[in-house]
């Protein structure tokens, strides 16, 4: 039997064929998602030791897809800490990273890259990413100089809690002199303490200890000399002075095993010296045969660079440094120096001060953020010029403007420590009445004052400041002073000279005003 067609024009089926879809209409569009990051490239500048926190920011949408997306972060350099993979909101992001405390000294970069993901795990990711470049400077800061650096400003950027403070260790020189066995204030580097012995013609002699323990690394006996400086260190090598007449010279050694690599002869007259400053490619010491005189060497070799002779005081004065220019302050005046060819730039006259031929003068310029520079005016007496032994005279700190070269101010008072400087506040010690006080930088003028626990409490030697700490010593004890609440928050009882490593170490050398040979290890961050 022959079937009949249905009765449907021919255009009306392919009209309802269109109308549901199977007459060649195109798939539905894939889902996506877009990412991009607003954030400029990250250039970070670390202290060893501290972490860093970066954020960073985009925008983001996604199209035809109703599921939650997911946002991750990836380092492949492996050094940032990174949050866990979130579920993306709005139109936009923010993501915390942390550079850990624990990155070790040197340069890094990378890139950071931003994915989408399908899952809270992030293993399977939606097509695209955004990526961010970063560079990092993580660097170590060692007390290597007089107050630290060579700007002689006795100031460490590190945040410490107090309430981590505990002792790590002590040492005590076995060797003796006419002097006993006093050691020189310390200087640390690359997990190492660096210390001399203070001698008067006996054994000079360097030692090398362990950071972690106190042991010994390397020690190096320099034979019979008249006297040693206390060393400094800077770039893998160790300096030291010995000084007395045909003696004197200034000696490198390698930090790493106490090899010595130079000895750069200068002239001295029986003088005692302070740590040498280095700067660059050049280390620096004073003395001459008559006084006065500054002493440039070359770091790789020990070759002279150049001689300055300003006069005044014969011996212990660390001069100051910047990239292009060498300070010191001779009791009467202070001296800019050309770093390249040791040239007199400008001699600003101290009015306070005075010339000094046979005294030493103990201390050194100390440069601050205003281009300025604060020194001792006169100079002062020990008994026996020696870094181990304090002095006694108290001075008034005096200004003078590095930019225009001019004398600004001296200080109302007199003060005997080392004076430190941050933040625009610089922190000096003085006696009768025993008093630590915080001046402006700009005027000199006091902003606050501390005074120890004990009326009879005399204040001695040197100033460290921190970020957020200040530590000092009497002759009974160092104390640590919250710079917010301008109290003592912690005390350990025994005083001396000061030094705080990139290790965050205390180092104290034992002995308020004289050395016993002592010293004490106070880890700061457990």
């Amino acid at each position: 039997m022959r079937l009949r067609s249905p009765l449907f024009p021919s255009c009306l089926v392919l009209s309802l064929l269109s109308a549901c879809g199977g007459g060649g209409g195109g798939s539905a569009p894939a889902p996506s998602v877009s990412l991009a990051v607003t954030t400029a490239p990250v250039d970070l500048n670390i202290i060893s030791g501290e972490s860093a926190d970066v954020t960073v920011q985009g925008t983001w949408s996604k199209q035809n897809l109703d599921a939650p997306v997911y946002l991750s972060v990836r380092d492949a350099g492996g050094r940032f800490t990174l949050p866990q993979p979130a579920i993306a909101a709005g139109t936009t992001f923010s993501m915390k990273l942390s550079a850990p405390s624990t990155l070790a000294a040197g340069s890094y970069n990378g890139t950071l890259e931003l994915r989408a993901c399908k899952d809270a795990a992030c293993t399977d990711t939606w097509a695209g990413t955004a990526s961010l470049a970063y560079t990092m400077k993580v660097t170590a800061v060692e007390w290597e100089m007089y107050q630290g650096n060579a700007a002689h400003t006795g100031y460490v950027p590190f945040t410490l809690d107090p309430a981590r403070f505990a002792k790590a260790w002590e040492w005590q020189r076995k060797e003796t002199s006419p002097l006993g066995a006093a050691i020189n204030p310390v200087v640390t580097g690359d997990g190492k303490v660096f210390i001399s012995g203070d001698v008067y013609f006996g054994q000079g002699i360097v030692y090398a200890l362990s950071e972690k323990d106190g042991s010994e690394t390397w020690r190096y006996p320099m034979g019979q000399v008249p006297a040693l400086s206390p060393p400094s260190v800077s770039k893998g090598r160790v300096y030291a002075a010995v000084t007395g007449q045909e003696e004197t010279a200034l000696w490198a050694f390698d930090a790493a095993k106490g090899d010595v690599l130079a000895k750069s002869a200068f002239e001295g007259q029986w003088p005692n010296v302070m740590a040498p400053t280095v700067t660059g490619d050049m280390v620096l010491t004073g003395a001459g045969k008559y006084g006065g005189k500054t002493y440039a060497f070359s770091t790789s070799n020990g070759a002279s660079k150049w001689v300055h002779d300003a006069g005044g005081a014969w011996d212990m004065w660390a001069p100051a440094a910047d990239d292009t220019y060498v300070y010191h302050h001779n009791g009467a005046a202070l001296f800019i120096i050309d770093r390249a060819t040791g040239a007199t730039v400008a001699q600003i006259a101290d009015p306070l001060g005075t010339s000094n031929t046979s005294n030493g003068y103990f201390g050194g310029p100390v440069l601050g953020s205003k281009r300025d520079a604060i020194s001792f005016a006169g100079g002062a007496f020990s008994g026996r010029a020696s870094s181990s032994q304090e002095h006694y005279d108290q001075r008034v700190l005096s200004s003078f403007d590095l930019a225009q070269r001019r004398y600004n101010w001296s200080t109302a008072n007199a003060y005997l420590t080392a004076p430190a400087l941050a933040d625009g506040v610089l922190y000096a010690g003085r006696n009768t009445p025993s008093v630590l006080e915080a001046m402006d930088e700009a005027t000199g003028k006091v902003l606050w004052s501390w005074f120890p626990p004990e009326s009879a409490e005399a204040i001695h030697r040197n100033i460290i400041v921190t970020r957020n700490l200040l530590f000092v010593s009497t002759d009974r004890a160092v104390y640590a002073i919250d710079l917010a609440t301008r109290k003592s928050v912690w005390r350990y009882a025994e005083p001396g000279a000061l030094a705080l490593s990139a290790d965050r170490t205390l180092y104290i050398a034992v002995g308020a005003t004289s050395s016993t040979g002592k010293l004490v290890a106070i880890r700061l961050q457990k």
